[in-house]
């Protein structure tokens, strides 16, 4: 029982910290997106060189070519791109043609800038001064690199690849509701184990006590025996029941994805003599 109980314990443990790292990575990938399409690059490529370091994942080296390409920044782009295909390299022929043509793309609008830089034309006089601007950039989605196996014209990402692909949507009480029930979990384990050492406590004084001495003594042993393992009982079946919910939660507060690639979970807890029993199902 003692190795069940602890066994729980680990389970919420691990169901907290894995929906804190999500939630902070998202955070972080939102906080990049947000940075690149404000004009503040530098703290964009930051952001996605700290993410490549701590996952290993080339699409982050990706996306900060996007983010130097969004901001006019066309050789840095252009050396983003062809290090991504260094750390990535098996992308299929079509893939990799598609970021070969993002770097040939980037360096010809690198070399168009240069030229007119290097040519300044001597006005007559002010009034014949004309300013010509830079041409803007073509509005361009954020998206992540193309997957191997998929057409270039349609390549598709998913989430756990490239989640800055996708339009985060945001669910702002789905993520309040979630840590509040990963919290209501925990604070309704440890009350059901609390109860259950009571109940084991009272369960061993009952035995040992000499019921024939003080009748009165063992029958308010027995009661008190009796409340906590009710009490333990109930303690475990919410802390299941606030574990499912937290799950739901941490499910929903994802980046929305294709119907096809959507998960289904489902969660079950019956309570029994000794706890609570729990089944789930993907």
């Amino acid at each position: 029982m003692r190795s069940w109980m602890v066994l729980t314990l680990l389970f919420a443990n691990l169901l907290v910290g894995q929906s804190a790292l999500a939630a902070k990575s998202q955070t972080r990938e939102r906080q990049a997106k947000k940075a690149c399409l404000s004009g503040d690059y530098a703290k964009g490529v930051g952001i996605l060189a700290d993410l490549f370091m701590e996952t290993n994942d080339p699409t982050f080296l990706y996306n900060q070519g996007r983010c130097y390409q969004q901001n006019v920044r066309y050789a840095e782009a252009a050396e983003r791109f062809r290090e991504y295909l260094r750390k990535a390299p098996n992308l299929s022929g079509e893939d990799r043609a598609e970021v070969d043509k993002q770097i040939a793309d980037c360096e010809a609008a690198a070399a168009k800038g240069q030229s007119r830089n290097q040519v300044s034309p001597e006005p007559a006089q002010p009034a014949a001064t004309t300013y010509q601007p830079p041409p803007a950039p073509t509005p361009i989605g954020y998206a992540a690199p193309p997957v191997a196996g998929t057409p270039a014209a349609t390549a598709l990402t998913t989430p756990a690849q490239a989640s800055l692909a996708a339009t985060d949507v945001e669910h702002p009480w789905q993520h309040t509701a979630k840590w509040v029930a990963a919290g209501a979990a925990v604070a309704f384990l440890a009350f059901g184990a609390v109860e259950h050492a009571t109940y084991y406590g009272k369960n061993s004084d009952y035995n040992k006590k000499n019921c024939s001495a003080d009748p009165s003594g063992c029958k308010s042993l027995a009661d008190s025996a009796d409340k906590a393992q009710t009490l333990a009982i109930v303690g475990y079946g919410a802390a299941a029941v606030a574990t499912g919910a937290a799950i739901t939660f941490w499910m929903t507060d994802s980046p929305k994805v294709k119907p096809a690639e959507r998960a289904e979970i489902g969660f079950s807890c019956v309570p029994t003599f000794a706890g609570v029993a729990c089944h789930g199902r993907f």
